[in-house]
């Protein structure tokens, strides 16, 4: 009679044990589909929006600028208007909040240029890249991603 006691209470052990591999098993495989399905359709925690560049979806343009450029006899001059492109709605805050830093750092920037420098068009792209860097070290982010530039007149 003993026997038969340890065989049952043997029996129940093993059919509970069953349930718990079981419904560890299930548990197990539940967290594998979710995670597979995640990152097959890209969504919940596997988003990825690291290679999204961002984009200058609005323009703040800044008044007009007339400049003396660096130049031995100090007679040439450049005229030009300058236009920032940003990402955020809520930036035009921002930068209308620096104008003041931003002109300060454009026209800094554009003062130690001589007018061969500033002449050719291959060197556009360079300019603009230094007008940017320029400009976003007066933020704590990188805020105005392009910048535009409006009018150019070199006299």
């Amino acid at each position: 009679m003993a026997d038969n006691a340890n065989n049952q209470i043997k029996g129940q052990q093993k059919k509970s044990s069953k349930k718990i591999v079981l419904a560890a098993t299930a548990l197990a495989l539940a967290v594998v589909a979710f995670f597979a399905y995640s990152y097959i359709a890209k969504t919940l925690m596997f988003k990825d929006d690291s290679g999204k560049e961002p984009v200058a979806a609005y323009v703040y343009t800044l008044d007009e600028f007339v400049i003396n450029l660096k130049d031995s006899n100090n007679d040439r001059y450049l005229k030009t208007q300058i236009a920032m492109g940003y990402e955020k709605k809520k930036d035009a805050e921002t930068l209308a909040e620096k104008q003041l830093q931003i002109r300060d750092s454009i026209i800094q920037t554009l003062r130690s240029k001589t007018p061969d420098e500033i002449m050719e068009v291959e060197k556009t792209d360079e300019l603009k890249k230094e007008l940017i860097d320029d400009v976003n070290k007066i933020f704590d982010t990188d805020l105005v991603l392009d910048i535009y530039i409006v009018d150019f007149l070199i006299q």
